[in-house]
Order: C-alpha cells, then sequence, then structure tokens
C-alpha cells in the first residue's frame, strides 16, 4: 500500500509533526511531494502539505485515514523549499508548518481562509469554416449589423477582446453569433500585472571601481561566495548589481533581488522593468492577493528570470537560482518580528549554498555583523570609494548640542544649522 506523511495546516505543539494518512487507488496519479491535500483530522476536515510518500508493507497499531483529495495539479513546495522549512523549523524554534506558510502567497496557504481567482479575458473570432460563414450571411441578408461584424472580423484576420467588440456592436448580435457557431469565443488566463515596458533602458559603462567588483563577483558565480559591496550613496551598486544579473540570466540561470519595503518605490521597479522587460516579477506586502497569487504563479512555471522584492522574496520558487541580492542589507527590515522569526540574510545564505551560487550584500552603512564577517575573511569585501560621475560627497559636521545648550541654545536646532 502507499501512504503519505502530511503536515497539517494548524500551528500548536502538539502536532507539529508528522501524520501518516493511506493514498487510495483513486489519488495514486495525483499525489505528489509538496501539494497540498485535504485530509479528516480529528472530528474536523482540515489541509496539509504532503512532505513523504512511501509503500510500505507496515501493519499499523491503528486504522490509517484516507486522503480525501489533492488539492494541487503542480507542487507548491519543491524539493528544496521542504528541505529549507526543516531548517527554518529547527533555527527559528517555530512550528514547522508556520516556516511554509511564510513562504507562499495568502491563497496558497495550507488551510488558509484566503483565495485567489485567475483572471481571463475573452476573445471572439471567426469560424474557421468559410463555406459555414457564407452560408449564414446569405440567408441573414437583412441583418445588417451582424453582417457589419463579421466583414469586421474577417479584416482583422485574427481574435479580438470581447470588451474591445462590445463598444463598437451591441452585447445582443455578437451573443446571437456566438449563438449560431459563426463566432467562437474562447477565453485566455491573464495576470494582473503587466506592464507594458520594453526593455529599452541601455547598460552603462562601468567606473574603475565598479568593473573590478563586477569581474569579482562574476568570477565567482558558479560557486558559493558572499560578497559584501560596500560602497558610498550614489556609487552605482544598483548598476553593478544588473549587469551582474543579465550575465546570470545569460548562464541560463534567475535572480533574486531583495531591498527594502521603504525603497520599493514604483521608480525603482521601472527601472529593473525598463533593463529586462517582461523578465521581472515583484513580490511586495502593496500586492492584493490575487497579485501575489499571479506574481507566484510566474515565477513557479519560468516565465520570469527576476525577481524584485521585498523579505518574503526570498523564498521564491526558482529552480534554477544564479545570484541572490539583498540591497541595503543592513535595514531591520529583513528580521520578520512574527513567528517564524527569520532573518532574510540567514535564508538567503542558505539557499545560496544550496544552489553553490553567489550572494551580494550591499550597503553604504553595512551592518555590524556583515562587516566584522567581510574583515575576517568570511565574506569577500568590494568597496565603491567614489560616487559615479566623481560628484563629491557633501560635507558632515557633528555638533554638540549640549555646548548649545550651554550657550543658551534651547532649541534642537544648532546656531551653526539655523
Amino acid at each position: 500500500m502507499q501512504v503519505a506523511e502530511i503536515l497539517v495546516g494548524l500551528a500548536s505543539s502538539n502536532i507539529d509533526r508528522l501524520f501518516t494518512y493511506l493514498v487510495p487507488n483513486s489519488l495514486k496519479e495525483r499525489i505528489k511531494l509538496g501539494v497540498r491535500v485535504r485530509i479528516p483530522f480529528g472530528h474536523q476536515t482540515t489541509e496539509g502539505f504532503v512532505l513523504k510518500i512511501y509503500d510500505t508493507d507496515e501493519k499499523f497499531d491503528y486504522e490509517l485515514k484516507e486522503i480525501l483529495e489533492v488539492i494541487d495539479e503542480i507542487p507548491i513546495l519543491n524539493d528544496e523549499l521542504i528541505k529549507l522549512g526543516k531548517y527554518m523549523g529547527e533555527t527559528t524554534i517555530s512550528y514547522l508548518i508556520s516556516a511554509y506558510q511564510a513562504m507562499l502567497p495568502p491563497a496558497l496557504k495550507a488551510g488558509g481562509s484566503k483565495t485567489a481567482k485567475k483572471k481571463y479575458k475573452k476573445y471572439l473570432s471567426l469560424s474557421p469554416n468559410n463555406n459555414f460563414i457564407e452560408n449564414y450571411i446569405s440567408k441573414h441578408k437583412q441583418a445588417k449589423k451582424q453582417i457589419e461584424l463579421i466583414n469586421y472580423l474577417k479584416e482583422k484576420k485574427e481574435k479580438i477582446e470581447k470588451k474591445e467588440l462590445t463598444n463598437l456592436f451591441s452585447t445582443n448580435i455578437i451573443n446571437e453569433l456566438v449563438k449560431q457557431n459563426v463566432l467562437k469565443e474562447t477565453s485566455v488566463e491573464v495576470y494582473r500585472i503587466e506592464d507594458e515596458i520594453d526593455a529599452s533602458l541601455e547598460k552603462v559603462v562601468l567606473t574603475d571601481e565598479q568593473k573590478i567588483a563586477y569581474e569579482k563577483i562574476i568570477n565567482s558565480l558558479n560557486k558559493n561566495e558572499t560578497f559584501l559591496l560596500y560602497g558610498v550613496t550614489g556609487s552605482g551598486k544598483t548598476e553593478v548589481y544588473m549587469q551582474v544579473i543579465e550575465k546570470v540570466i545569460q548562464n541560463g540561470k534567475e535572480a533574486i533581488v531583495l531591498v527594502p519595503e521603504i525603497s520599493l518605490t514604483p521608480q525603482m521597479v521601472r527601472r529593473f522593468k525598463r533593463r529586462f522587460g517582461p523578465l521581472v516579477a515583484v513580490m511586495h506586502s502593496g500586492l492584493s492577493n490575487n497579485e501575489k497569487y499571479d506574481e507566484w504563479r510566474k515565477i513557479r512555471r519560468g516565465e520570469v528570470k527576476i525577481v524584485v522584492g521585498a523579505r518574503s522574496a526570498i523564498f521564491a520558487p526558482f529552480a534554477n537560482l544564479g545570484v541572490i541580492i539583498i540591497d541595503e542589507e543592513h535595514e531591520a527590515t529583513y528580521k520578520q518580528e512574527n513567528n517564524p522569526k527569520y532573518h532574510a540574510r540567514d535564508i538567503a545564505l542558505w539557499r545560496a549554498k544550496y544552489h553553490n551560487i553567489t550572494l551580494i550584500l550591499g550597503s553604504a552603512t553595512p551592518s555590524l555583523e556583515s562587516f566584522a564577517r567581510a574583515y575576517k575573511g568570511v565574506y569577500t569585501l568590494l568597496t565603491l570609494t567614489k560616487r559615479v560621475g566623481n560628484i563629491e560627497l557633501p560635507t558632515v559636521e557633528i555638533v554638540d548640542l549640549r555646548e548649545e545648550y550651554k550657550s543658551g541654545v534651547r532649541t534642537n536646532f544648532s546656531r551653526r544649522l539655523i
């Protein structure tokens, strides 16, 4: 018999383990590692993740319950994410189910109350049977508007979005032609975020410091090495990222770029999309549940090569990662405050080791731990000391407000500032 070990989608210390269920013959073809299933659990029906499947002749001391339904056609947790979840559960001292739920958009969480629907656009086209269309026209010569619509589609020679046609012809006419099989209606799935941005932003010529950093990074792309890119504000760290990503894509691999939520502005996203076009997916808290669901599926289906996002984007289900980049790596927002209390940098280190790839940590003010690791040789330190165009940094002067107070100043502004 075939059995599956399932992690129930409920967070509790009493059930923070795998439960064994019998796989019925009707589901053997569909059951896979990483899919969600619906199962009887106690006096209720709930959902869980399949984390192990095997055949056994073992006789259990209790009667095994059967899996009721397989929810997903394609696994939503791949082998890497299953292993990563176990690592997170151990290192963050959190429930195993919490680790897996953190990786997924709301609509894909086991037992979650959030749902998402696929979006479709309806298209209309003429029947491929030309004789049928000509016979219909000859029999309905008085239906001038119908014939006008048919001739309009003949000129277009391609399917037209139904919404566009309803602006030109009445819905009744369209529906009647569909009913008579003169028009064929088809539905095509579309994503909610589909920016029509051409990849028109050309790469710039790197400065000498940027070239040194870039060369060292691309020479290490096929091995697990962590770089700390310490560059002053305006030194062109983002351009280095982009040119490294371009090289990674040329090698047939994918990239994750993490930025703090506050820095994930439309301008920054647009910059990446102007460089890489439709190869970019975006993941952050500002998206709706449906948008998160769409972006996740783009990644899972291999339709994009780059993910730009906040903390949770580190879990992007890429199967062939080539580089992970964490910009402004010192930011506290990379640490999750709720369970599981993970740090995105730690997850990035784990994934980089798993894929044997490069991790880049960038900042103008690196965290103390990253600086210490760089100086000890754990990370490779790369520096960008000059701004692009040799623009001078502003002069900074420190004023001791205690001395100002002694001089009779009773505000939070020094005389020097005023």
